[in-house]
Formats: C-alpha cells, sequence, structure tokens
C-alpha cells in the first residue's frame, strides 16, 4: 500500500508549502483545508480527472439517462441500456473484464419479476436485456467467479446464493421454483444453501473459492433477537471442501467450489473483548456452529449464528471488493461499506442522526498457530471515515492499475438550508487514494469525481473494466421508470507505466 513514490513527493512538496503559508497567515491558516485544496489541485496526478466536483448536483431532473449524471472532466457517460429493469442493481460483466461482450444484472424486485438480466452490449440500448432468471427476492450482488459461472443472491433476511453455469446459452428464463428448496426449473441455476442464509450484497471470490461476504443488516433490526435486539450484521469467510486450484471454467457445476464447504464468522478483538468498541482491530474466524440453526430443507440461519456465537456486528454492512494490488502481492484483503443512518441529505443545516457511513478493510494474514481458524488472523482497520458531506455509503469497486478505490453514495437527497428552505442534493461517487507511507491506516484523501442529477435515484453497481479507464453503473429506481446503465469513459492513469497511455476509452465495452 505504499507503492507510490510520487505521492510522497507530492507530500514533501506540500510540506513546504504549508511552511510558507503558515508564514504568511499565521494562526489563520486551516490545514485541513489546505489538504483538501491539495487534492483538487493535484487531482490530475492522483486520480486522472482534471478537477473534482466542488459540490453534489442538485435535483430535480427528469431528463434522459446521460444527463443524469453530472461527472468531471475528462469523464464522458453514454447509455448503455434503458431497457433493463428499473431497479436493476449490481453489475458482472461477461465474458471477462476485458473486452465484456454482455453485463449480468441483479434486479432487486419480487418473486414475480425479473431477477437477473442479460445485457448484450452488441444491440440498441433500448432493446438490449433479456431476463435470464425469475423467482428471486431482492437480488442485489452478482459476479463472475473466476471459475467462469456467475453467481447472484438475494438482499432478504431469508436470501439465497445462487449459481448459473453457461449464462450466455439461457434463451427462456430459469424459474425459482421455490427459495426455500432451491428447486429451479433448469439444472444450470442452482442454489448453493453451504454458504448460509442472509441479506447478501457485498462478495469478495478469491480463485480458490474461498468467499468473504456480509449481512446486510443495521443494529437492533434482526427478529431472531427477539426484544434483545442486535448488534447489527457480522462478516463471514466460506472454505470449501474443495478448493479450487485449476485454472480456467468448470464443465459442470458439481466442480463448483461452492458445492460444499464450512462457514466462519468474524468476532473482532482479543482477551475476551467482544461486541462495539472492537468493531476494528485484530480477530479471529469462528467456525458456525451448524447442529440447532440448519432448517429441514438445509438452509443454515447465519443471523442466528450470529447471535449465539457473539459474532461482531456492523451498521448494515453493504458492497465489497477484494483489493487486486494486495492480491497480487500475496496478501488477502477485502473493503466494505457500512452505511450508518442519515435523517437528512449531505451538509443539511438540520440532522437528527448524524451516524455516518465508513469503509472498512479486512486483511486476512494466514497463520501457522494450529489454533487460528482457517489458519488465517483477520484484523480490520478503518480506510474512509464518512462526514457531513460524504456520507451513507453503498458500493465499492477498486480501479485496476491505480489501486484507487471509488465509493458510491446511497442516502438521503432532502436538505435544509440555513434559511430554513429545502432543496433537492443528489447522490455522489467519490474516488479515494490508497493508504501511503503515513502513519495512520486510512486512505491519503478521496474527491468527488461525480454526483446524480436524478435525486429520484440512487447510482448502484460501479465496476471497472480491466483497464482502469472505463466503468459501468446503474442509476436505479429512476422517478421517470426507466432503466439506465450507463458507462462511464476517460479515467487517465497518467503516474502508471503500464504502456497504454494513449488506449482509446471506447475500444472499453
Amino acid at each position: 500500500m505504499k507503492n507510490r513514490k510520487w505521492i510522497v513527493c507530492v507530500a514533501v512538496a506540500a510540506a513546504g508549502v504549508v511552511g510558507q503559508q503558515s508564514f504568511a497567515h499565521g494562526a489563520g491558516q486551516d490545514f485541513g483545508r489546505f489538504v483538501e485544496q491539495q487534492l483538487r489541485e493535484h487531482s490530475s496526478e492522483l486520480f486522472g480527472i482534471a478537477q473534482p466536483l466542488k459540490q453534489s448536483a442538485l435535483g430535480q431532473f427528469d431528463g434522459d439517462a446521460a444527463s443524469a449524471l453530472q461527472v468531471a472532466d475528462p469523464l464522458k457517460v453514454t447509455v448503455v441500456s434503458t431497457a433493463l429493469e428499473p431497479n436493476a442493481d449490481m453489475i458482472a460483466m461477461w465474458p471477462d473484464d476485458a473486452n465484456p461482450t454482455h453485463l449480468f444484472v441483479c434486479v432487486e424486485g419480487g418473486t414475480s419479476g425479473p431477477g437477473v438480466q442479460r445485457i448484450d452490449l452488441s444491440q440498441p440500448a433500448n432493446a438490449n436485456a433479456t431476463t435470464i432468471v425469475r423467482g428471486t427476492t431482492s437480488c442485489d450482488p452478482i459476479r463472475r467467479t473466476p471459475w467462469g459461472t456467475i453467481v447472484f443472491a438475494e438482499e432478504n433476511s431469508t436470501g439465497g446464493l445462487y449459481e448459473i453455469f453457461n449464462p450466455a446459452s439461457i434463451t427462456t428464463p430459469v424459474i425459482i421454483l421455490n427459495r426455500s428448496t432451491g428447486a429451479t426449473s433448469d439444472p444450470r441455476v442452482m442454489k448453493r444453501k453451504a454458504v448460509g442464509q442472509l441479506a447478501f450484497e457485498g462478495q469478495a471470490i478469491l480463485p480458490d473459492g474461498t468467499m468473504y461476504y456480509g449481512d446486510e443488516l443495521r443494529p437492533g433490526n434482526n427478529p431472531a433477537a427477539g426484544s434483545a435486539g442486535s448488534p447489527g450484521g457480522s462478516i463471514y469467510k466460506f472454505v470449501p471442501t474443495f478448493p479450487r486450484s485449476a485454472e480456467g471454467p468448470i464443465s459442470d457445476l458439481s466442480q463448483s467450489p461452492f458445492a460444499s464447504g464450512q462457514v466462519y464468522g468474524l468476532a473482532v478483538g482479543t482477551g475476551g473483548d467482544v461486541g462495539q468498541g472492537t468493531e476494528i482491530g485484530v480477530g479471529r474466524w469462528i467456525r458456525v456452529d451448524t447442529t440447532l440453526i440448519t432448517d429441514p430443507n438445509g438452509n443454515i440461519s447465519l443471523r442466528t449464528a450470529a447471535l449465539a456465537q457473539h459474532f461482531t456486528g456492523y451498521y448494515r454492512p453493504e458492497d465489497m471488493d477484494l483489493d487486486s494490488f494486495a492480491f497480487a502481492a500475496g496478501s488477502v484483503s477485502v473493503c466494505w461499506t457500512n452505511t450508518g443512518r442519515m435523517t437528512n441529505g449531505g451538509n443539511s443545516a438540520s440532522e437528527g442522526a448524524a451516524v455516518y457511513g465508513e469503509v472498512l478493510c479486512l486483511s486476512d494474514t494466514p497463520s501457522s498457530d494450529p489454533a487460528m481458524a482457517t489458519h488465517a488472523i483477520p484484523q480490520v482497520t478503518r480506510f474512509f471515515a464518512g462526514n457531513p458531506d460524504a456520507n451513507f455509503f453503498d458500493n465499492v469497486a477498486f480501479q485496476p492499475k491505480s489501486g484507487n478505490l471509488v465509493v458510491l453514495e446511497d442516502g438521503e437527497v432532502e436538505v435544509v438550508k440555513k434559511d430554513g428552505t429545502m432543496e433537492l442534493r443528489g447522490n455522489d461517487l467519490w474516488i479515494c487514494l490508497r493508504d501511503g507511507a503515513d502513519k495512520d491506516v486510512m486512505t491519503d484523501g478521496c474527491v468527488r469525481f461525480a454526483s446524480l442529477r436524478d435525486t429520484t435515484s440512487e447510482p448502484t453497481g460501479f465496476i471497472f473494466t480491466s483497464s482502469g479507464r472505463t466503468a459501468y453503473v446503474n442509476l436505479q429506481h429512476r422517478g421517470i421508470g426507466q432503466g439506465a446503465l450507463l458507462k462511464i469513459t476517460g479515467f487517465r492513469l497518467p503516474h502508471h507505466d503500464d504502456g497504454d497511455h494513449d488506449r482509446d476509452d471506447d475500444r472499453d465495452r
């Protein structure tokens, strides 16, 4: 996380300027504002954008999809699909992240509507969506696995995770006939009960089939806890019985590492510490005891396990992504968002909660200690602490080659101004630096690179192509009732010598 020497140079140069300005302005110099100014002035070197947006976009807006998202220069927005469902959520690319021909999206709706849709990038935007799965409840996360399948899951208290074999071949929607038993109308879609049951959203999948994921649950909102309430959603690790070592796609769903395995819950803290106050720090993985929490259909209630086994709770864990930089260096690190709670939009003069969202990261370090479950020691650190301007975080995505992290908001939009009047503030998209050579363990800074003018909607499903220069994002539940899947091009990586500085962004579908 300390491999960008030029950031250190910028910091050293900035320190010299700070010294000069402090003599000029004396005690009136605000160092924090100066740092924010440096992030803006050096945004081209740091983030590949000319200038970040100074403030959130203001609503209302009901125009065309491309104009609904305001972006910083030199970014450009084009429409990929308006044919998909308005509640389309997260996105997976197919057959790879370099030159995708299709996108797969989860639809956060009911069992009677589409659950998974396939977007053909070669077809017109108004006629390129095909429904391939029905019968889900609140389909939210969707990923392409390292072994060539698509997995999707439900953000519901009884949510399940399903795996699709050869998803490009499905022409007639596969029906999930019974969510509890996992019965489907086509064997190409199979429920993976071994990973447990919870409200899925964030997932990070390793090549061997190990998966990290969270339960999208707020504190106190757990019927299984009764009057005692709940500490919030927990983080889990699935370890397959048969880790995959081969490369390339599987030829049958029976070969998937998700077919069987063991789930472990995260308990942060040592020496008897448990619960709030130890949501960050060193912890341990605890094997989920399935004895009394598995129903007759084989579904494992992880929320019941979290209460009984005292797993650490967080305020609505949402999306999660694997840090590819760390993984390439031989380490496993995943980062996820905790939504928090706000009663009003950012920078409102009136706020009744102020539980700012945050981004946390978990490093899972190998251990030779036989007493450490999964042979690893987990440690959680706080990467990005929210504030009145940046909060209610939902989706995250690491940018290939730069290692910067994109963070999306999904929050309230009504803002009370100082004069008592109301305005509508759009949800923002932020991009954050990696942790540099300083002594903290947090991002070196974040800037706003996009903001949603359509305040009836939220940005979701953000995902980069492998070049790091092109991204896709959904604008979910627009007030005009039309789907909106967008492509953002123009991300620059001027300080990364990848031999690809002149690539035409439009070549990245």
